[in-house]
């Protein structure tokens, strides 16, 4: 457990390094993740659109909401340490979240 969190916390640094976790691009990412879902509904959506709207509020009021989506933090933990993103493979950028750039 403490090995998915470790991962989790630095694998959202340094997506949130790449990518500023304002209001607006956390809005964002929240209506992208309901997107996806309305296109493909799922649990694992569900859990997804749960931590996107916990990481907004978490810049609205402070409280780390988004643990909650536990699905989630553990799919983000597994692959940032299998392949250094958060995202899956088809959505890495590959610009700030590869091994290469988190390890030196």
């Amino acid at each position: 457990m403490n090995k998915i969190w470790h991962n989790y916390e630095k694998g959202m640094a340094v997506f949130d390094n790449c990518h500023s976790p304002t209001v607006q691009s956390q809005w964002l990412a929240l209506k992208d993740e309901i997107g996806e879902f309305v296109r493909e509904p799922n649990l694992s959506e569900i859990w997804d659109i749960v931590h996107a709207a916990g990481r907004l509020l978490y810049k609205l009021i402070g409280i780390p909401l988004y643990l909650l989506a536990y699905p989630t933090v553990r799919k983000h933990s597994q692959r940032f340490e299998e392949y250094g993103c958060i995202r899956s493979i088809r959505n890495c950028e590959g610009k700030c979240c590869q091994k290469l750039t988190v390890d030196g």
